[in-house]
């Protein structure tokens, strides 16, 4: 690091760090194992899927008007709030073809539960007993590694020098930041040694801050309210047991701001901006469940390239 960067770091609040990038993430269904619809004729949802939408800071203050064009975009008078679910079929069509329009980058874990029944994962509670959920934990992590190795290119790119992202959860049942902000420390200790239990992937940590971990409701930010169509359009491109027929068409429609590895034309979304568990042939899915992960790219993924997209600063 040069001794401009690091007097900057030096003269920085460090319970008050700046940033340069903000995640808003949500997500579909549950992270419930104990049943599983796929395998149990009653149960938790076949799928959870993890969103994030993330934008530049000088962004932020054209969120409400972003939200309220693609209200506008419904021809709707009797929409007052955006959420998904309670789209019908031609307002959700409208609101994400004018979310792919918008200066962002989106992300989704999509993880297929059936091979995940009752499983635990005893190192986790192991080591740290008084996390709630760590699957949920385990799918930020997944999400985040790609989404810091985003802001560490960009922001490289914007400023010679790694810039933080602010992370903004949608709240949740026992959503609790401190339990969240102790795994990734529990994480980045393992980094630090060179002990991750998880050799392919890693989060840039220089891109980081647990001060700049936080949780709003869905309600009152209209970054979670993108966050919601990400997860929900590609929810309902895949989901062929509580949402209806499979409709792959507005997961499509985002395509354009869907994140690829790296991050330009010729890239590839699969692994990266759309991340598939457990994978092409381990989630056995079917036949209309398959279609939105061909579009992007499967079941080539970014891993069967040898690429390893972590950056060492």
């Amino acid at each position: 690091m040069s001794n401009v960067c690091q007097s900057s770091a030096m003269a920085e609040d460090p319970y008050n760090p700046d940033y340069e990038y903000i995640a808003y993430i949500d997500e579909s269904g549950d992270t419930g194992l104990s049943k599983v619809l796929g395998v149990d004729p009653h149960g938790s949802p076949e799928w959870f899927t993890l969103s994030v939408v993330v934008i530049r800071k000088s962004e932020q203050a054209s969120l409400d008007r972003w939200i309220s064009d693609m209200i506008s975009a419904t021809g709707s008078q009797q929409i007052k709030d955006l959420h998904f679910s309670r789209l019908k079929p031609l307002a959700r069509t409208a609101v994400t073809k004018y979310m792919a329009r918008l200066p962002i980058m989106c992300f989704v874990i999509c993880s297929n539960k059936k091979n995940m029944k009752n499983y635990k994962n005893p190192r986790v509670e192991a080591a740290m007993m008084h996390v709630v959920d760590w699957f949920y934990c385990w799918m930020t992590r997944l999400a985040l590694e790609r989404v810091t190795h985003f802001v560490w290119r960009s922001s490289m790119q914007r400023f010679h020098m790694p810039k933080r992202v602010k992370i903004i959860f949608s709240e949740r049942g026992q959503l609790k930041i401190g339990q969240i902000g102790a795994y990734y420390e529990w994480i980045r200790q393992q980094s630090r040694a060179d002990n991750l239990w998880i050799k392919r992937g890693d989060l840039q940590w220089d891109c980081i801050s647990q001060h700049l971990i936080d949780k709003d409701f869905h309600k009152n930010l209209a970054g979670l309210k993108l966050a919601d169509i990400l997860a929900s359009s590609f929810n309902a491109a895949f989901d062929n047991k509580q949402s209806g027929p499979c409709d792959p068409s507005y997961a499509m429609n985002l395509r354009p701001v869907v994140a690829r590895y790296k991050n330009n034309a010729s890239g590839i979304h699969s692994g990266y901006g759309v991340k598939l568990l457990p994978g092409w042939s381990g989630a056995k899915m079917t036949p209309d469940q398959k279609v939105i992960f061909s579009h992007y790219g499967y079941p080539k993924e970014l891993w069967q390239d040898g690429k390893d997209w972590r950056v060492r600063a």
